[in-house]
């Protein structure tokens, strides 16, 4: 899936005007993605994690402070001659975990469980947490307007999870069980056309200041290990069991860069959405990688290999 990312994001760059068309359909090919998140969602996961809900409140506050905070920083030092690179840094931050969080969390042998409730309340409280922290931190770059930020996360966000939901109690599991295989590929492909969509609409920026691209692409990935080792040592400091350390890193260090870019982008320009898009990218890469290690290193303390 990387390889593509990459691969579009380039086609993209190299011939903006083919997929310029696809811009206006940004928002609902990422709540379509979203809308397939919610499908697999259940109630279940949730009521077990609630039954020990320590890590749960921890790995939700972590995650909503550390991240925002990273992401303020490096606007403050890096982008501070920059105020759309600032501005989309901030929101990019401001975004919820994103579903390959959970992925990897699996693959890592993480708690599945906790990694899917916490994603599912991250991007619950989305529409009020993302327009509020972008708003107050991002206000000193850019001008921020909180109310169209809410409408475009209920948009994008809240109404295709409830969407999702309302299909999954009202169609028989059989035969949610029996499109499974194909929701991934469904997600894919409009993860892909949201990247070419937004790549294109930002080539023009790219170009005119292609020499500070690896600055930003160095930035991004920085800010991805930092929030993975924050992630991972605070819970270590609470002593929670390994799982739970796992899955509250990738949680905090992988997140939903499409929608960070569709937010940056519709609000403060293409250029903008920059920071997030190669996030996007590298949170891919370095979740992945760090996933593989943790693969063959299967918690001592851990009650099944993959709870």
């Amino acid at each position: 899936m990387v390889l593509w990312l990459i691969a579009f994001a380039v086609l993209a760059l190299l011939l903006p005007k083919v997929f310029a068309p696809l811009s206006p359909a940004t928002n609902y090919l990422l709540g379509g993605v979203i809308l397939i998140m919610s499908l697999t969602m259940g109630a279940g996961e949730l009521r077990n994690v609630l039954a020990k809900p320590t890590p749960f409140l921890a790995g939700f506050v972590i995650k909503w402070v550390t991240v925002p905070a990273a992401g303020y920083i490096a606007a403050r030092t890096v982008y501070a001659n920059h105020p759309l690179l600032a501005a989309g840094t901030i929101i990019d931050g401001a975004a919820p975990a994103g579903a390959s969080s959970n992925l990897f969390a699996y693959l890592g042998h993480g708690s599945v469980g906790l990694a899917v409730s916490l994603t599912f309340v991250h991007t619950i409280m989305a529409p009020l947490l993302t327009p509020g922290i972008t708003e107050f931190l991002a206000s000193r770059f850019v001008s921020v307007s909180f109310l169209p930020l809410f409408v475009q996360s209920l948009e994008i966000v809240v109404l295709p999870v409830v969407l999702g939901l309302l299909i999954r109690y009202a169609v028989r599991q059989e035969r949610i069980k029996r499109i499974e295989p194909l929701l991934p590929v469904a997600s894919a492909l409009m993860l892909y056309a949201v990247v070419l969509a937004l790549f294109s609409s930002a080539a023009p920026a790219v170009y005119r200041n292609l020499s500070f691209v690896p600055v930003i692409l160095a930035t991004t990935s920085a800010l991805i290990i930092i929030n993975l080792a924050v992630g991972y040592g605070l819970a270590r400091i609470l002593r929670f069991d390994e799982p739970s350390c796992r899955t509250i890193m990738f949680d905090t260090g992988v997140y939903n860069s499409g929608l960070g870019a569709t937010l940056a982008a519709a609000n403060f320009g293409a250029f903008a959405a920059l920071p997030a898009l190669l996030n996007a990218i590298m949170n891919l890469l370095i979740g992945a990688f760090i996933a593989s290690l943790l693969h063959s290193r299967p918690p001592l303390d851990a009650p099944h290999p993959n709870p």
